[in-house]
């Protein structure tokens, strides 16, 4: 199955119950209220969770390093503060050694097919979506991905936005990823409105990353991942931007040399992370702006953004969409 239904408890804002490729039972919980005592039942003992508090305030992680084996029927037992918790766990594949991206979608059927098939090309191996829209149409839209495993589908029904911890939606499908596709290589968090723009000779972002590290003598070992500038594209013409022409829009703007980063994570070297940023875990290693970006097209699906009249025009995106045969 390629279609999951998390594990919900809304009195304790729990998002998520689930044993991950390691074998750990992983806690998301968002951060409305303030951490709780989560123990959970085996046999006659109460084993304590760890906590990893998000210092953005957006996500509590909890984590048992618990070698039980798991069963997709059973019911598994926890004491959250006083009271006793009967349910069962989510179980997730394990896409080892894998370069996978993971997004958050809402009413964005129009781009989202273009996105995927985009970075299949580019040699992204599997996609995490999670859903936030009710339509339920992504069943259908994205059904051959599905099929073929290529594209795990998350009903992530939760408030996008919440009082206090904020845009907590995203941030909990972030950190949800992380700890459940533990042992990933890299993990590519970014929107179905990024493109990343890996420059000549490069056309596939496994070589780019490997070649990378030899020629900088990265140790990944001693590292969060790899943070990637953004480049916002304008469509101030109104011209198509329907399939993918889009693409074919190279009015932009400067790289922007801080804010809205994006990056991808060695979920086994990050404990929290925040929208832009590994919030607890290992250093970023930022990626030089002349070999490789992505390409922010901010309009689309927007009718109030993204149609800025600028002079700058970049079209280095033709090398992989040509390439690609995909325009």
């Amino acid at each position: 199955m390629s279609i999951y239904i998390p594990i919900n408890i809304p009195k304790y804002n729990i998002y998520d119950i689930l044993h991950n490729d390691r074998g750990n039972i992983v806690i998301i919980i968002a951060s409305e209220t303030p951490p709780v005592m989560i123990k959970m039942k085996l046999g006659d003992k109460l084993i304590p969770f760890d906590i990893e508090c998000c210092p953005h305030n957006h996500t509590h992680v909890y984590t048992l390093n618990s070698e039980i084996m798991y069963d997709s029927n059973e019911i598994y037992k926890f004491m959250i503060n006083d009271e006793e918790i009967n349910t069962k766990i989510s179980k997730y594949p394990s896409f080892e050694n894998e370069i996978i991206m993971s997004t958050i979608v809402k009413s964005e059927d129009k781009y989202i097919l273009q996105w995927i098939q985009y970075h299949i090309h580019l040699g992204i191996q599997r996609f995490i979506i999670y859903d936030n829209s009710h339509d339920n149409t992504l069943p259908k839209l994205l059904e051959k991905y599905i099929n073929e495993r290529i594209v795990i589908l998350l009903e992530w029904r939760y408030a996008y936005m919440l009082k206090i911890s904020g845009i907590s939606g995203q941030t909990t499908q972030q950190n949800h990823s992380i700890y459940a596709f533990n042992k990933c290589d890299y993990i590519g968090l970014f929107d179905i409105d990024e493109y990343i723009n890996i420059q000549e000779p490069y056309c596939n972002i496994r070589v780019f990353l490997d070649d990378f590290v030899k020629l900088n003598n990265v140790n990944i070992n001693m590292i969060g991942g790899f943070q990637f500038l953004n480049k916002f594209f304008y469509n101030p013409e109104h011209l198509p931007d329907d399939n993918n022409n889009f693409l074919k829009i190279y009015t932009c703007d400067n790289i922007k040399i801080s804010g809205h980063e994006k990056n991808f994570v060695i979920p086994r070297n990050v404990k929290t992370f925040s929208v832009h940023m590994i919030t607890k875990g290992l250093p970023i290693v930022k990626i030089n702006h002349n070999i490789a970006y992505f390409n922010h097209y901010i309009f689309l699906n927007k009718k109030n953004r993204g149609f800025n009249k600028t002079t700058i025009s970049d079209n280095s995106i033709c090398r992989l969409t040509n390439l690609f045969s995909i325009i």
